[in-house]
């Protein structure tokens, strides 16, 4: 009896490893969200997300716990003489690298929230990836720059 369940006790523990290995393959480091007045009528969410694996990878959704209208993926392009947010279908995660999402840059938006959350609350964010995995972090509302801080640059979202 004992051989039986140590035996299927270290086939959980080798299963799980190789769970864990997979999952690891994408980090997301630190991932935060822009702290915004209670009018706001979107909020930024931004992370690091590493790719340690040997295969390209993206992010094809996100959604999120907070009652919001919708959830999108951004980033901040120039069109024209204006900056702007614009929605895309995916965010691209190369394989052995960091795709930084950061204010003026990829991003994911949560637009309409019903109730912007406060300095320190923390929101849950799930990332849906192309092979149909999903990753969910909690990210911690803080101060952030404004995007293109320091430039003359208007800013539209789309």
């Amino acid at each position: 009896m004992k051989k039986v369940f140590l035996r299927a006790l270290g086939t959980v523990l080798l299963l799980s490893c190789a769970y864990s290995a997979t999952a690891h393959d994408l980090m997301v480091v630190d991932p935060w969200v822009r702290a915004a007045p209670p009018n706001a009528p979107a909020l930024g969410v931004f992370m690091g997300l590493e790719n340690h694996s040997g295969a390209d990878r993206s992010v094809v959704a996100a959604r999120t716990t907070l009652a919001v209208d919708r959830v999108e993926l951004h980033r901040t392009m120039k069109v024209g003489e204006v900056m702007k947010m614009v929605p895309q279908e995916l965010i691209p995660v190369p394989a052995h690298t960091t795709t930084l999402l950061k204010p003026g840059s990829w991003h994911v938006m949560l637009i309409g929230p019903e109730k912007v959350p406060a300095m320190g609350d923390m929101v849950q964010l799930t990332l849906v990836f192309d092979d149909g995995s999903e990753q969910t972090v909690e990210a911690v509302v803080r101060k952030g720059k404004m995007m293109m801080q320091g430039h003359d640059h208007q800013m539209s979202h789309e």
